[in-house]
């Protein structure tokens, strides 16, 4: 690997640090905005008693919707330091190796008594590299796939949004604004979507150019 190709994946690494950190604020701050939307509604409903009980019923789902994306989003931080963690230890390991080619090519006459230990010494790095490798490929791939199971969740959540829109045109002349309600929802759900797209996005990038 030339020094150019690490400098670009120590680069994707550092891509995938802020897309995930992004992602991470970008979730939380939207899925509090939907659980405090949701109880908004929920209290809106309790008022106008039992004119409003079919809006009750789907303002309570998104908000245990919006709980249990928030519970799928943790798992997502608790996968991606190690893979940061294993993507170092491959550059690290691809330096040293990297430098080890260097001195042997500009010291070749003087080790080449040695071709024997210097093969082995080179073995043992490649060995090193490949065994962490496929530790970040394991850790990668259970990262996207907490990602494909949150983005599940989003769907059901827009599932939920467009319910709410219908029960809210059916209530339209109770003189509640669940029309505005059911917009401001979808359009924090549409912040979780795009989120979880880009991170997703971020992830098979790195995937595809390191392995």
């Amino acid at each position: 690997m030339t020094p150019e190709q690490l400098i670009r994946q120590q680069q994707r690494v550092m891509e995938v640090v802020n897309a995930s950190f992004r992602a991470r604020q970008d979730i939380d701050r939207a899925l509090r905005d939907i659980d405090r939307r949701a109880l908004n509604a929920m209290v809106l409903v309790k008022k106008h008693g039992n004119a409003l009980a079919g809006y009750g019923v789907v303002a309570q789902a998104f908000r245990e919707r919006a709980a249990l994306l928030r519970e799928s989003a943790s798992h997502l931080q608790e996968n991606i330091a190690p893979l940061i963690e294993a993507q170092m230890r491959i550059l690290q390991q691809q330096r040293l190796l990297q430098n080890f080619e260097q001195m042997t090519q500009s010291h070749g006459e003087a080790l080449h008594g040695r071709c024997v230990g210097l093969k082995n010494t080179r073995q043992d790095f490649q060995k090193i590299i490949t065994q962490e490798r496929e530790d970040a490929r394991r850790i990668l791939r259970l990262l996207l796939e907490e990602v494909r199971i949150l983005q599940e969740g989003v769907e059901e959540q827009e599932y939920v949004v467009t319910n709410g829109r219908i029960e809210a045109a059916l209530v339209e002349g109770s003189g509640v604004p669940l029309m505005r309600v059911s917009r401001d929802m979808g359009e924090a759900v549409r912040i979780v979507a795009r989120a979880v797209r880009d991170y997703r996005q971020q992830l098979e990038r790195l995937q595809n150019e390191s392995y």
